[in-house]
């Protein structure tokens, strides 16, 4: 049972006879202090304190003790709004049922407290999860146009200014596309995090949608906030986002709308003028800031022209020739560039390339992947353009230093390729060409059938191809003892399947 206090009159010398133990007190004054939850009042004590309002504190109850029954025992009672009462002729077993009755109240009383309370906290976390974007740790577009509505209307009421910018990160699709929506998931992490840093504590920062990011700047004029916009566009473009040991460059288009310049009464209005500033900074070809109030002024949209189907396949067919044709002429010259540093990877890449395109058509890859393959086989090491060439020809063993330099030429490659849609196909075998099977490869130490089927493929060939040739450290393996290592390393190195279909195909490769 719970701990029971008696309030009584020190000067009565009543005997007290309870079934069930008290501790008496003679003042209301610390009531709500006490540790007790059954506060129960002599009528005495009461009735010389008919104008004191005792404290109703949520985990105490209260009850009266009168010495005899009568009818007006219940009416004080209530008035008092006292839980119940009982009288000295009732019996033992009476007196204890209304004292369980009370506790059972409290204990009630406490489970619906800590069941409110529980569901407040559940909708403050659900209200989170409403207005926040838990992939990128800040609000989402609900919470914005909330707050946007706020500061457009306060902003209007008391004349004082307030910005918004719209950021959007150039080519973002192809970094999913490239490096996989887990990279860019991260990356999207990161730049939230450097958003940040610019902002004040009262600025709102929101994402918009998968690649877009506006910011609430309540108070801040529209010069700054154009200003603010260029130092973000700035430390952007001189920034080096991370993943492991991927390194990536992004770039940046940004909008600048305020008020009361751009004349934005409503988020409809702040929406659409964000939309247009990113659409004429797109225009320009990203990597730039666009204020509403001062638009480029040489956007002019081209009057349009009818055009029949045979013209627009002759057009098609045009482009899709100039683009093979510069394509082609890319990467050749990509191949020449290799060249000049390391004549023995300007050699070594066309036989890649012929061996992993073998392997591609054994697999019966569609010609579209067998091309990407091909492709990747040449430009593999493309990344070695940015390597010293004491590195890439020295003759002893590399230091950590250097060797942790070599690693880097996977992610250069890729970045050197990242925005030529032509190739998207064959970067991730680029990429990950250095991966292996066991999960011990780099930049990722992706495993097994983590890695893409392409980049299985330019492994074999890229290392097969190493083995036969001089290096400046070695002599060249005959191919008998490249094809007895590529064995030994399969299960380990390399896609046991993969290893098959090269046995296979080796053998009519000269």
């Amino acid at each position: 049972m719970r701990k029971v206090i008696y309030c009584i009159d020190k000067g009565l010398k009543k005997r007290l006879s309870l079934p069930f133990a008290v501790k008496k007190v003679s003042s209301v004054k610390n009531l709500a202090k006490e540790h007790f939850s059954i506060v129960v009042f002599n009528e005495d004590f009461i009735g010389k304190r008919k104008k004191v309002k005792f404290p109703q504190v949520f985990d105490k109850v209260y009850l009266m003790h009168f010495q005899q029954e009568d009818k007006v025992n219940l009416k004080v009672a209530n008035e008092r709004d006292f839980f119940d009462y009982f009288t000295d002729q009732d019996i033992k077993d009476r007196i204890l049922f209304k004292l369980k009755k009370a506790q059972e109240y409290l204990d009630n009383k406490e489970r619906v407290h800590n069941l409110e309370r529980e569901l407040v906290n559940k909708d403050k976390k659900i209200g989170k999860i409403v207005l926040l974007d838990p992939a990128a740790d800040c609000y989402n577009w609900r919470y914005f146009l909330h707050r946007a509505q706020q500061e457009i209307s306060r902003a209007r009421r008391s004349l004082h200014p307030v910005s918004f910018l719209a950021v959007d990160i150039d080519y973002f699709r192809q970094i999913n596309e490239v490096y996989s929506a887990k990279i860019g998931d991260e990356i999207i992490r990161e730049f939230v995090g450097f958003l940040k840093s610019f902002l004040r504590k009262e600025d709102v920062l929101a994402r918009w949608r998968e690649d877009e990011f506006f910011i609430l700047l309540p108070y801040m004029p529209a010069e700054e906030a154009h200003k603010l916009a260029k130092r973000i566009k700035r430390k952007i473009f001189s920034s080096t986002f991370k993943y492991k040991k991927l390194r990536l460059h992004i770039r940046t288009s940004i909008g600048v709308v305020s008020f009361p310049e751009d004349s934005v009464r409503n988020t409809r209005d702040i929406i659409n003028a964000l939309y247009k500033c990113l659409v004429f900074a797109k225009k320009k070809g990203g990597d730039s800031v666009v204020r509403y109030s001062k638009p480029p002024s040489d956007e002019r949209l081209p009057e349009k022209k009818e055009e029949n189907i045979e013209d627009l396949k002759t057009k098609i067919k045009k482009l899709n020739g100039l683009l093979t044709r510069d394509l082609l002429e890319m990467i050749y010259g990509f191949a020449r560039a290799i060249e000049a540093k390391d004549f023995y990877t300007a050699k070594h890449v066309e036989y890649t390339a012929t061996i992993a395109a073998a392997i591609a058509k054994k697999l019966h890859l569609p010609e579209t992947e067998v091309e990407d393959i091909r492709r990747a086989g040449i430009l593999h090491d493309l990344g070695k353009v940015g390597i010293d060439e004491k590195i890439l020809s020295k003759k002893g063993p590399l230091t950590p230093e250097e060797w942790e330099i070599i690693k880097t030429h996977p992610w250069v490659a890729a970045e050197i390729l990242r925005e030529i849609h032509s190739l998207k196909g064959a970067i991730p075998s680029i990429l990950y060409h250095h991966e292996r099977w066991d999960g011990k490869g780099y930049p990722l130490g992706l495993k097994a059938e983590e890695i893409p089927l392409g980049a299985r493929i330019v492994a074999v060939s890229d290392v097969y191809q190493a083995l036969i040739s001089d290096r400046p450290y070695r002599k060249a393996y005959s191919k008998r003892k490249a094809i007895e290592i590529i064995k030994e390393e399969s299960g380990y190195h390399f896609d046991p399947k993969i290893v098959d279909i090269f046995l296979q195909v080796i053998k009519k490769i000269k």
